[in-house]
């Protein structure tokens, strides 16, 4: 499942203080017991498309496990239980009640012996689980459309099962549709059957190789098909007739990565087909049911969304869950990391293979800022906890973003030869099981015969992640450099004092020389003997740490390392230095990477760096760069000169706005515009409303624009926006747009609480989000009633937080959240400012 995918909604405003990770109250939880082993599940299928009704027949068949049973529970909620047989005809008595449909078995069933229940049911106009899509007097033009969602512990919604990753068994699944529709689901095409009296298809799938509950898929409608070759095996992708150009642009690339993650992994692809299909309302990017992937139709995109959006990432992150997540899963909802992380770290190889190493250091550096992102404003948690309140909570950053980042730092410490031995060893002994970390774990320790659980215990079963200061001066008598290494997280909340090799550089011209640290205290120095002043000085020069670092360096030989065409990750950590201290000199240099023949990252970087430092030298380079070459790169140019105010910012922002070949450019430009304050751009922002584009993102750029610029007048404008019928990411859009601008208003906050009962997934936790943000105690209880009586996991959640969150705002006395409202404005304001005499005080202590 590709949750980074996922238009997540944000909060911007969100403070930096963390909260817990869990709810007051929330225990340690743990896989059920398996007192019956499920061994084959056949689902008889048919749809009513116009009533949102699946009729079904589920056949298992099930041994008893341990000693006999004389009756099998099973998942089931929200179905209407016609009947339960045996396999003989014979009714059997059954009970269904808190979600559990228990059976009583005819006969006391011995262990190891196998037995079959049939039970036919009906899901009525379900919300979870499985999703009827059709056109309505908003969205006229939908496709009709059913397709099924089984993660984490959504099966049950639409067939009885035993719920939880823990076990695996073979499917099949006959589907009736009617005769123009098609249907995918696991494993290899059996039959199509034609009924024409009734105008109808029956579909036969079947899938000989173990998978667990949540993998089992169906989705049906109508849909264009494509089928590659690699070798023998087909990969296919669906999309909705007309989009074929957009499905090539989007999945294209699959037969190369198939190729590359089975080469690389030792084991080829391990089914017999591989398929992708696109569909329409997806509740997140993909879902990785065993050979048959569902995508979201939202990744489908134009060529001029091309320039700079691609479906790559999202692609190879499904495709790399055929091995890690379905060919292994993991045995319990806490080590999900061996899921998610894994297959975001091998979303992430495919990129190093297909676009090279700066592409692929620069989405690490991406990924861990993420992770950063969500330690400081959300909470700390360790990679692995079984202390949540919904599996679903457990995906998020630390999941596949540290997850992700713990896995090249394993893979860098192996060295490439032992990393692949361990991953093909892991693969091979384990597929088709179930497992945990410490599989994983013992996997290297067999390739390598290193002992893993002291960097396991560091970076998985703890929290946080090292915070470095980094002391360099050169000792011209000795000859020599001098580095202290100070370690500065804080430690009281689990997260430990990092023991680990880390790589520093000292360069001269083309010349480099490489010494490893080997890191245990708090604080360590360390003196290298050298030729001469060196002079480039790096810390983890490839960036292969999880960590923050503040470099203590002198000014030139950060400079100097901004501009060196070489060690993207040392570039980046240099250029983020030199932002807090805003002399000429710097900004001169941050110029001429954005003006030079960089990677696009580090002009983006560099773009940031100025905003940041936000001098008029810094808004000439910022203006002269608007026509960088590289999308990406023009940008955060504009996100830059956002950070600018009054009429000089907006004017140079207008022409971004005005044309670009990049719609995200224009729509960054409007999100900027905004935070100018100036007085043109309320205009501009409601005419740029007119624009459309991919995702609408130029609208939603400018509805963020309306947020940040705070005028009043754009809050009814934005209330018609999030009307039902209104293009999807416009209305979802819209939705935080007025929890920024709308504190205080009736109409805003009333709006919102009417939008947690939309019928649009997204537009509900973005509700929610803005109810947050607007922290009005009133929306409390309508909050509250989502979080006890929904049943998707994202939203009760996030639901529940709101409500803390809000509490606690009013506990506050509103003197002192007006004070410290204009204490966080002044230190924002005056950063630079702060940043630099602090910098200019170490030196001093250095120099004494």
């Amino acid at each position: 499942m590709n949750e980074a995918y996922c238009r997540r909604c944000t909060r911007e405003g969100a403070g930096s203080s963390r909260r817990p990770f869990a709810l007051p109250g929330t225990s340690a939880r743990y896989a059920p017991d398996r007192p019956a082993s499920i061994e084959h599940i056949a689902l008889t299928l048919s749809f009513d498309f116009e009533k949102h009704v699946l009729f079904g027949v589920c056949r298992t068949t099930f041994s008893a496990v341990g000693k006999a049973l004389d009756s099998l529970e099973m998942d089931a909620d929200h179905l209407h239980i016609k009947n339960v047989r045996n396999a003989a005809g014979k009714k059997l008595p059954f009970d269904l009640a808190g979600g559990k449909l228990t059976i009583e078995l005819d006969r006391g069933l011995a262990a190891g012996k196998s037995s079959t229940v049939v039970i036919d049911y009906e899901a009525r106009q379900p919300t979870q689980g499985i999703y009827f899509i059709s056109p309505d007097k908003g969205y006229p033009r939908k496709p009709v459309q059913v397709w099924t969602q089984g993660q984490d512990q959504d099966a049950h919604y639409w067939f009885p099962c035993i719920d939880y990753p823990n076990a695996k068994a073979t499917t099949e699944i006959k589907a009736t549709v009617p005769a123009k529709f098609f249907v995918l689901s696991n494993g290899v095409l059996v039959s199509t059957t034609h009924d024409r009296t009734a105008k109808t298809k029956t579909y036969h799938w079947k899938m000989d190789t173990p998978h667990v509950t949540y993998l089992v898929s169906c989705v049906a409608g109508e849909f264009s098909e494509h089928t590659d070759m690699l070798g023998k095996l087909p990969v296919a992708y669906y999309v909705v007739p007309g989009r074929e150009a957009d499905g090539e642009r989007s999945f294209g690339k699959t037969p190369k990565m198939v190729k590359f993650f089975g080469d690389r992994i030792g084991v080829p692809y391990p089914y017999a087909r591989y398929a992708q299909i696109a569909v329409t309302d997806f509740i997140f990017g993909g879902m990785e049911n065993t050979s048959a992937t569902t995508q979201t139709d939202t990744t489908l995109h134009d060529a001029r969304a091309h320039l700079d959006f691609s479906s790559d990432g999202l692609v190879a992150h499904e495709l790399a869950h055929q091995w890690f997540g379905d060919l292994l899963t993991c045995k319990d909802w806490s080590h999900a990391w061996l899921n998610e992380g894994f297959a975001t770290y091998f979303e992430a190889m495919f990129r190093e293979f297909d676009q090279g190493a700066d592409e692929f250091a620069y989405y690490r550096f991406l990924l861990a800022q993420r992770y950063f992102d969500e330690d400081r404003k959300e909470y700390r948690r360790p990679i692995v906890t079984n202390v949540y309140t919904e599996p679903i909570d457990l995906f998020d950053r630390h999941l596949y973003e540290k997850g992700a980042s713990v896995l090249h730092l394993i893979r860098r410490q192996l060295g490439d030869e032992l990393w692949w031995k361990a991953i093909h060893h892991y693969v091979a002994e384990h597929q088709l099981q179930n497992v945990e970390t410490i599989d994983f774990i013992r996997a290297i320790e067999t390739v390598t015969g290193r002992n893993m659980l002291p960097f396991f215990d560091q970076w998985v079963f703890k929290p946080g992640h090292p915070n470095f200061r980094v002391l360099y001066r050169w000792d011209e008598k000795k000859k020599a450099a001098q580095v202290r290494v100070e370690q500065t997280q804080d430690t009281k909340d689990g997260t430990p004092v990092f023991t680990l090799p880390v790589t520093v550089a000292f360069v001269n011209g083309r010349s480099e020389q490489r010494f490893v640290m080997e890191l245990e205290q708090r604080e360590q120095s360390f003196t290298f003997a050298l030729a001469k002043r060196p002079e480039m000085f790096s810390f983890d020069p490839d960036g292969d740490v999880l960590k923050t670092v503040e470099l203590r360096v002198p000014e030139e030989m950060l400079i100097r390392q901004s501009l060196a065409e070489m060690n993207l990750s040392a570039r980046i950590d240099a250029i983020r230095e030199l932002s807090k201290d805003p002399n000429l000199e710097v900004v001169e240099a941050l110029a001429r990477v954005l003006s030079g023949r960089s990677f696009w990252g580090a002009k983006a970087q560099a773009a940031a760096a100025l905003g940041t430092i936000r001098t008029e030298r810094a808004f000439t380079a910022l203006v002269t760069a608007r026509s960088v070459d590289n999308p990406k790169a023009r940008r955060a140019v504009a996100a830059a000169l956002g950070e600018f105010r009054g009429e000089e910012a907006c004017a140079a922002l207008a022409p971004m706005l005005a044309r670009d070949g990049s719609y995200f450019v224009e729509a960054e430009a409007a999100f900027s515009i905004g935070k100018t304050k100036s007085k043109k751009a309320y205009a501009l922002l409601m005419k740029a409303l007119s624009k459309e584009s991919f995702h609408d993102v130029i609208r939603a750029g400018a509805m963020r624009g309306l947020a940040e610029l705070g005028d009043d007048r754009a809050i009814p404008v934005l209330l018609g926006w999030t009307v039902y019928g209104k293009p999807t990411f416009a209305r979802e859009a819209a939705i935080p747009a007025l929890g920024k601008l709308g504190q205080g208003n009736r109409k805003v906050r009333a709006r919102l609480i009417e939008l947690l009962d939309d019928c649009n997934f997204w537009a509900r936790l973005a509700a929610i989000d803005a109810l947050e943000e607007l922290h009005d105690q009133t929306a409390i209880p309508a909050l509250e009633r989502l979080a006890s009586q929904d049943i998707e996991g994202r939203l009760k959640g996030a639901a529940a937080n709101a409500v803390r969150a809000i509490a606690e705002y009013q506990e506050k006395p509103a003197e002192l959240r007006q004070l410290r409202g204009e204490i966080e404005k002044l230190k924002e304001s005056n950063k630079s400012l702060l940043d630099r005499l602090d910098r200019l005080e170490t030196r001093a202590k250095v120099k004494r």
